[in-house]
């Protein structure tokens, strides 16, 4: 019989052994260091039991095998085993969810792979990790063979410590889990912010290359920020000739000046760069030397090694290639850096295209001045050298009428008719300039329609009887009125009746009248700025050869004459008339039927309240 005192040590020894697991648990759920936990329940396993081996199999939740994660004395030659639960004595455990009690050795990589041989006699412990969430493995504890059933007693002790070690191992790994969210996290910041920061200095780098307008700074500039932006030792961009075959400039950066000159050649389109050329797509190598379309180096040329080149183009016209060379660092050109200089090149040929643009533009801008320059010499000459010179043989032809008579006189009178339609043609002249520079001056006073019309046709009879030609001015109601510049309509019928003249054959009538026309110019010709009830239209009919159907708009073009065998005049006379017309509100159009004749009708608007003024500027 057992005595008193035997009790009492059992009890005190039991206690300390509940004391050192309690300790042995507080310092695991203390800590979230995976392998210290590990250690602190192999080492007090084994000294719990004073077994000869202690272990721990953790699951790994990636292929759901049992792994050897830490071991104590006969074990410690386990680590690292891994295995499948199924068949073996820590499955067991696991599918239980309560200890597991041998008496003699499993076959069971855990044991095994200690040297220790199966089914030789050992007292042999497993109990499960068990948390939260279900089984995180199994503990294992190998004693000598007789002490299995003091392994039978003390089995929910060491049950207990494992499930406070699965805790623990729970907790570390939930540790580990969000430590490394956290780093992905932190990872994932950082390469937001480098990106932002890249697409920042990408947005900089376009904004910079579009403020410039100059064609060679733009490619300097675009040729500089994409070497920045990837981090290249040296960038070129080759600017291609318009038969797209060849480069025409080639810009290089990161290279000093000595070198490139050394160099001296432009490339001609073999190798990589040519390579880049001709399929138009974008090309990254990590090794120049070891691509089969490398084609060597020039004397003086750097070396090379990774190469991106980039086509610069707007849909399928390509203006030029990006190329950059050695990638810091030992890697090549990344995804990224083709992204960044991809978009990089489509902004930047949209600012190459708008440099030639511009280019173009000053050049088309100079030879404008010119033209103007040009212009306003011919135009001073015109007012002041020609119409002098009209005026001259004017006023000397009207003295030398006075004074002669017959053959004589009759000369004097042909020069002074030929002074007249030189200051006519003169004024035209003027007269457009001045429409066209917005410094005509008209001033609308109220017409007698048929007293103008005949004062028109009095002043071009003597042209028409020169060619026994008829000019008839046909009944105009007397009481028809308009209001309009005088001058300005005089001017307009005048030229009409002069082109009616010169373009209709001998013998033939020549027509003027006006009428009031509710309708208005017909649809379809060039509408007139002005809006009325009631428009006048002034009538000019021949019976010239008529105009051809492509004509009718061309001839009131500046300097544009008919499809005619007459090629007598400037080609101005129409244009002005029209512009005149619409300067007063009104439009001028013509119908024709070739071989038949024209008819040019000048529009007015019918109605309107006459300027008043006390003065005339004309």
């Amino acid at each position: 019989m057992q005595g008193a005192g035997d009790t009492k040590q059992e009890r005190l020894i039991e206690t300390g052994r509940i004391a050192e697991l309690c300790d042995a648990a507080s310092s695991m759920l203390e800590t979230l260091d995976l392998p210290e936990i590990l250690e602190i329940v192999t080492v007090q396993t084994r000294e719990l039991f004073a077994g000869a081996g202690a272990s721990v199999q953790t699951l790994d939740p990636s292929d759901n095998r049992l792994v050897v994660s830490s071991a104590t004395g006969s074990l410690v030659t386990s680590m690292g085993q891994r295995y499948s639960p199924e068949g073996t004595a820590s499955g067991e455990a696991l599918d239980l969810g309560a200890p597991v009690i041998l008496d003699s050795v499993p076959d069971e990589p855990a044991f095994t792979g200690s040297g220790l041989e199966v089914g030789s006699p050992a007292g042999v412990l497993i109990v499960p990790l068990r948390a939260r969430d279900g089984g995180y493995g199994t503990i294992s504890v190998v004693t000598g063979a007789d002490e299995v059933d003091l392994l039978r007693d003390e089995a929910q002790l060491l049950a207990s410590f494992g499930h406070l070690a699965g805790l623990a191992i729970q907790n570390a790994r939930m540790f580990e889990a969000e430590t490394l969210r956290a780093e992905a996290s932190d990872v994932r910041r950082a390469e937001t912010e480098d990106q932002v920061s890249l697409l920042e200095s990408l947005h900089a780098a376009e904004v910079e290359v579009s403020r410039d307008l100059e064609l060679d700074s733009v490619l300097e500039t675009v040729t500089e920020k994409a070497r920045e932006l990837t981090g290249a030792e040296y960038g070129a961009l080759g600017v291609l000739h318009a038969d797209g075959d060849r480069l025409e400039m080639f810009i290089t950066s990161g290279m000093p000046a000595e070198e490139a000159e050394r160099i001296s050649s432009m490339p001609v389109g073999k190798g990589l760069l040519g390579a880049v050329i001709r399929s138009r797509t974008v090309i990254r190598v990590e090794d120049v030397n070891a691509d089969p379309r490398s084609a060597g180096m020039p004397s003086g040329h750097p070396d090379m090694r990774s190469f991106l080149g980039v086509p610069i183009q707007i849909g399928d016209r390509v203006f030029g290639n990006l190329y950059l060379t050695n990638k810091s660092g030992s890697g090549g050109f990344t995804d990224g850096d083709e992204a960044i200089v991809s978009m990089l090149a489509a902004h930047a040929a949209v600012s190459i295209e708008n440099a030639r643009q511009f280019r173009t533009l000053q050049r088309l801008l100079e030879e404008l001045r010119a033209t103007q320059q040009q212009r306003d010499r011919f135009y001073a000459f015109v007012n002041h050298d020609l119409r002098n010179a009209c005026s001259g043989v004017l006023m000397w032809s009207e003295r030398l009428l006075k004074r002669t008579d017959g053959e004589c006189g009759e000369i004097a009178e042909k020069i002074g008719r030929g002074s007249e339609h030189a200051m006519r043609l003169v004024q035209d002249v003027l007269d457009l300039e001045n429409i066209g520079q917005g410094r005509l001056e008209t001033w609308s006073r109220v017409i007698v329609v048929n007293d103008l019309l005949r004062a028109a046709v009095d002043g071009m009879r003597p042209e028409a009887e020169k060619k026994d030609q008829k000019l008839q001015l046909r009944r105009t109601p007397s009481t028809l009125r308009v209001v309009a510049d005088p001058d300005r309509v005089l001017q307009v019928v005048t030229n009409l009746v002069s082109n009616a003249l010169k373009f209709s054959a001998e013998g033939t009538t020549v027509n003027v009248r006006a009428k009031i026309d509710a309708e208005g110019p017909p649809a379809g010709s060039p509408a007139p700025e002005a809006r009325a009830e009631r428009w006048v239209a002034i009538e000019v009919e021949d019976q010239g050869p008529g105009i051809e159907p492509e004509d009718l708009e061309r001839i009131f073009g500046e300097w544009v004459r008919a499809s005619t065998r007459e090629r007598r005049g400037m080609g101005i006379g129409l244009t002005l008339s029209r512009r005149l017309a619409e300067h007063m509100g009104g439009a001028l159009t013509v119908t024709s039927k070739v071989g038949k004749g024209s008819i040019f009708t000048l529009w007015l608007p019918h109605g309107r309240v006459p300027e008043q003024r006390s003065g005339w500027i004309g």
